[in-house]
């Protein structure tokens, strides 16, 4: 069945995805800017907004510290407004910036630190010391960068108690880095891997499992691969090259990676349980590893080593967060007809493991040194540290700008791609 070349299925996953997209985001926000609040109230900044959306708010009430919780209109992102700040980019406010220059007008551009630290007497004129005391702007510089490193590495933590939680509960299935089948004429087979190898190591990276294997080759492609491999007992090394190939994620999305042209040994299989302290290692490790890939990813995407037509934006995160929501009522993975709970623990278990996987995502995104990001905050501040002042405000102004370029264009890009892939699920 379908509706002007819809099929049924696209039209049921449409509602589901941007529920899940809207709770996926939601999520992940509050706890970025959780990490934000919660350690500049550790540190002595006063909060006065805490916003989940932007827009018109929905709802909102007062702590008994007088910060303002809101519920915006737009559930697309959020911002936390320090006490002295214009607005929710942590900008100087206008009578802040004012005293910076001595004037009685608002010039210049707004910037998110002061030019001097020895200028700091003429900026508190208007300020009495116990509103300096718990105003952003004035605290010392560690104060400032905890704050604001604190965002992104709250996704982190939120990554690693995800996966750790998961873990615990769950297990997890591990698949041996054992070759069962070779396809003909891949680059395995050309390489000389056979059906039992034990691959134990690639370019000198120990092997965990066959997941390990699988993503080593699918960022990969074009490169040489030195293998450390167990066969019958004896240890050989063999380079291989993984090939470009258009796949299947696990969602049955199409995408293009290295491939080996390999897959597992049936009994490879294992299924792992951990206890709450190994679990919270594995955890860890987890995120490191996406960490370490995408910054792979993106290495091989300057070098022009990658298809950029792989790179996505919101609505491809949303079609995500919709197949996952959806994935375990695909009733094809199941050997055995599954009950409705079975359906709905794969489900939640795969919706909750892209969290994870979005929250590192938009956690290192924050931190790339571009202006307007939390990371670009940071260069300034490490500017600072090693100057012993601060960048001018005009340079500061300057680079904001081109953050605010940068991260229009690479938005403009990826939501391009997220229609083109769209339009070919379509036709």
């Amino acid at each position: 069945m379908s509706i002007a070349g819809f099929s049924f299925e696209q039209l049921l996953i449409l509602p589901i995805a941007i529920v899940a997209f809207i709770v996926l985001l939601t999520i992940i926000v509050f706890i970025h800017e959780f990490g934000h609040f919660q350690v500049a109230r550790w540190l002595g900044v006063r909060v006065d907004v805490f916003s989940i959306g932007f827009g018109k708010p929905l709802a909102r009430w007062v702590d008994r510290k007088g910060t303002e919780w809101r519920i915006a209109m737009l559930p697309l992102g959020g911002y936390v407004k320090f006490f002295g700040d214009a607005g929710p980019a942590s900008n100087a406010s206008g009578d802040v910036q004012n005293e910076q220059s001595g004037q009685h007008e608002q010039s210049g551009p707004g910037t998110t630190q002061f030019p001097r630290p020895d200028q700091a007497e003429i900026i508190g004129q208007g300020m009495t010391p116990e509103e300096r005391a718990v105003c952003f702007h004035f605290k010392p510089l560690w104060r400032r960068a905890a704050i604001v490193a604190a965002g992104p590495f709250a996704n982190f933590a939120l990554a690693i108690a995800i996966f750790w939680g998961l873990l615990t509960v769950l297990g997890q299935g591990v698949w041996e880095a054992r070759i069962g089948t070779v396809v003909e004429n891949s680059a395995a087979s050309e390489a000389g891997l056979v059906e039992g190898d034990l691959l134990l190591s690639v370019n000198g990276r120990k092997l965990e499992s066959f997941n390990d294997l699988s993503m080593e080759a699918k960022l990969g492609a074009g490169e040489e691969l030195v293998f450390q491999v167990d066969r019958g007992g004896n240890i050989i090394e063999i380079t291989a090259m993984p090939r470009r190939a258009e796949m299947e994620d696990a969602f049955g999305n199409k995408v293009k990676m290295g491939q080996l042209g390999v897959s597992p040994a049936r009994d490879g299989y294992k299924f792992v349980t951990y206890g709450p302290l190994k679990a919270l290692g594995v955890a860890t490790e987890k995120v490191w590893e996406i960490l370490s890939t995408t910054v792979k990813f993106i290495g091989r995407l300057i070098l022009g080593k990658e298809d950029t037509s792989q790179l996505g934006g919101p609505l491809k995160m949303a079609q995500y967060a919709g197949q996952s929501a959806l994935s375990g009522f695909d009733e094809s993975g199941y050997q055995e007809q599954p009950s409705f709970l079975t359906k709905l623990k794969v489900s939640l278990t795969n919706f909750i493991n892209l969290a994870a996987v979005v929250s590192v995502s938009i956690g290192f995104l924050n931190l790339l040194p571009v202006p307007v990001l939390d990371g670009g905050h940071l260069m300034y501040y490490g500017y600072e540290a090693a100057v012993g002042k601060p960048l001018g405000a005009k340079a500061q102004a300057v680079g904001f700008k081109m953050g605010l370029v940068m991260l229009a264009s690479l938005m403009l890009f990826v939501t391009w791609n997220d229609i083109n892939s769209l339009l070919s699920i379509i036709s």
